[in-house]
Formats: structure tokens, sequence, C-alpha cells
């Protein structure tokens, strides 16, 4: 069963790391998007320089029980491991725009958020959640970090995101004179105009600061190198991966782990005990 040390190895090993041979070779990308989302199934299944197809497509289906849209998340979703969401920046300070979707520490199988087809892939009713952030400088197709968050290290839980939510649809529901209705955003209001017409929907845009900025403390980014892979995990999931996945990182000169403390999203007075995990080229 593959996982995101496994991930982590496998792009170690490549001889030549750029976006444009690895993720957008083959014509297999339609957009810098796509492109980065390909890598990281690449990464994942180690089928970076697989030519074939339909060998692809089987190693993708082994590895991964859902691959989501770009309108729900999450993106993918690993047999019986972790939820995977996939973003994209030009600018390694450029805010996460999550749209609708609040930031998650874990998906639930009970969130309005998701599909059923993302409920009923496997049996699962919680997953650990990775943000995986590929910076891609403007008018470039070169991957100049990539950055793996695990997201109980990076968000809140989701009460904190909920509660403003249900805060601010309760305030518009009590304005006077209106027709509102409850959605999965943050509502609608019915029949603005006179003619009864007019509709207002009213959705939230989330918006996330980049690991560069909030792990700023511990992260060692260098903006001299030419590609850097950084992954902060809790120090408790670090040690839950099979010895052999930790060893091939552990003996492997170009990746440096270090023990860190970060502060908790929900109390930032706490320190957790995270691995920090760097492969720089």
């Amino acid at each position: 069963m593959t996982n995101i040390l496994e991930a982590i190895f496998n792009i170690s090993q490549l001889e030549e790391l750029t976006v444009k041979d690895i993720a957008f070779g083959n014509n297999r990308a339609t957009s810098v998007g796509d492109g980065l989302e390909s890598f990281i199934k690449d990464a994942f299944t180690n089928t970076f320089n697989e030519l074939d197809k339909k060998v692809r497509i089987n190693k993708y289906k082994d590895a991964f029980s859902y691959q989501g849209s770009s309108r729900t998340p999450p993106d993918l979703m690993l047999k019986g491991g972790d939820a995977i969401e996939v973003k994209k920046t030009e600018s390694i300070t450029t805010e996460l725009q999550l749209n609708s979707s609040h930031p998650k520490s874990k998906l639930l199988s009970t969130s309005s958020l998701i599909n059923k087809h993302c409920i009923s892939c496997e049996e699962w009713t919680e997953k650990d959640f990775i943000y995986a952030i590929g910076h891609i400088p403007k008018g470039s197709k070169i991957l100049s970090s990539l950055w793996f968050i695990d997201g109980s290290i990076y968000a809140a839980d989701e009460d904190v995101y909920l509660s403003l939510k249900e805060t601010m649809t309760d305030n518009i529901e009590a304005t006077p004179n209106i027709d509102f209705s409850p959605t999965n955003e943050i509502g609608r209001v019915n029949f603005v105009d006179p003619l009864k017409i007019t509709n207002l929907r009213i959705r939230g845009m989330w918006l996330l600061q980049p690991p560069y900025k909030v792990f700023d403390y511990v992260h060692g980014y260098d903006s001299d190198k030419k590609f850097q892979c950084i992954t902060i995990l809790p120090l408790t999931k670090y040690n839950s991966f099979p010895k052999e996945s930790k060893d091939k990182l552990e003996t492997i000169d170009s990746i440096l782990l270090t023990d860190i403390e970060v502060q908790d999203p929900n109390n930032p007075m706490n320190m957790i005990n995270c691995k920090l995990i760097k492969y720089v080229i």
C-alpha cells in the first residue's frame, strides 16, 4: 500500500525533476493544474516513466479509491489511506483559494460538501487530510517546490469554520422582509426585486495562507535551490507508517528528516511534535 513517504521517495529518485519532462510529458496534461494532479498521482504510484496508459490507469486504480473534480473536495483518496487536496500557486506567498470548502483538519464521511461517490468509494468514516501544494511560477511549467502538509497541523477543528457560517446564515435569515433559503454555502435570498425575478446566491470564498508563511519558523525554505519537496507531518503519523517506508527515506543522504514543533491550530499556545522531511536539489 502506498503512502506519502513512498511518494517522497519516488520523487527523490527522479533523474530530471522538471514539470515539463515528467508531469507534462507525453501530452498527458491539458493544463498546469491537471499536470500537477497527474504529478501527484505518479508520485504515489511510481508511474513517472510509465508510457502505457492502460498500465498507468490500473496502477492508479490499485492505489486510489476516489478521484474528484475541482468543484468538490478531495481531489484524491488513497485506498485505506489519506485524502489529498491538490493546490497550485504561481507565487509561493499567494493565499490558497479553497472556494466554498473551508480548511480541513480531517475529512469526514458526514460532510455535506462531499458527494455520494466519495462517500461510497470504500468503507470509511474519517480520513487524514493532506494538502499537496505545488509552486509553479507564473509563465513557467517548472515545478519550483512541492509541499505536503497534514491538515491536522494546518487547519482548526471543523466546528470553528461551521460555527462562523451558521452565525452568518442566522444573521441574514433574521433580516426583516427577505425570503431566505439555507444552502450548503451561506444561503440564498429569493425575490429581491418587485417582479420577484432576481435571487441572490451567497457563497463563501475561503482563503488559506500558504505553508511558506504559516510554517516560516520551521521549514527553512531556500529560494536559491532548484527544487524543494517539503513535508510536515505530526510525529505520531510519521511513526505510524511501515518501517520499510521510513527506512527508504532515512537512508537517502539528500533527504533530511528533522524533529520539530509546530503550533496547534486550535490553541497556538500548545505545540505539536512533528517530523519535517525535506528533499532539496
